[in-house]
């Protein structure tokens, strides 16, 4: 009696891949805003480690894509610029408040990751395809 074995090529690293990491910054700053958290001090500080960390994670995923795989960043990445225009909007014009250094800091690794992630996922097709840059 034999077992059959299967090996899934998808695993924990593919699951993490489909995951659209930078929601969870924006996530992160409308939760500060609703919950009424200062980030002021370690809060602040935990959030733009985190926040450098998921960039990271993000420039990684955006290396060697499926074109699906590809459009799927682009709209999470275009989502996530839209939202945090929308909390930057909602802060300044109905809160009466300016953001602070940290959701500066928030909005610049947001913006960052929807500006590098195509362009690093077109380098990379070029160099699968070996078209000269």
């Amino acid at each position: 009696m034999g077992s059959n074995v299967s090996v899934s090529s998808g695993g924990t690293l593919s699951a993490l891949g489909r995951v659209p990491w930078m929601l969870f910054i924006v996530l992160f700053l409308i939760g500060t805003e609703y919950f009424q958290i200062s980030l002021e001090g370690t809060v602040g500080y935990v959030f733009i480690s985190i926040a450098v960390a998921i960039l990271f994670i993000e420039m990684f995923k955006s290396g060697d894509v499926s074109a699906f795989a590809f459009l799927l960043d682009q709209f999470w990445a275009v989502l996530t610029v839209v939202l945090a225009t929308g909390l930057l909007s909602y802060l300044w014009f109905v809160q009466g408040q300016e953001p602070n250094f940290f959701h500066w800091i928030g909005f610049a690794i947001i913006i960052a990751d929807a500006l590098l992630n195509p362009f690093n996922a077109f380098r990379t097709a070029l160099r699968n395809f070996d078209v000269a840059g």
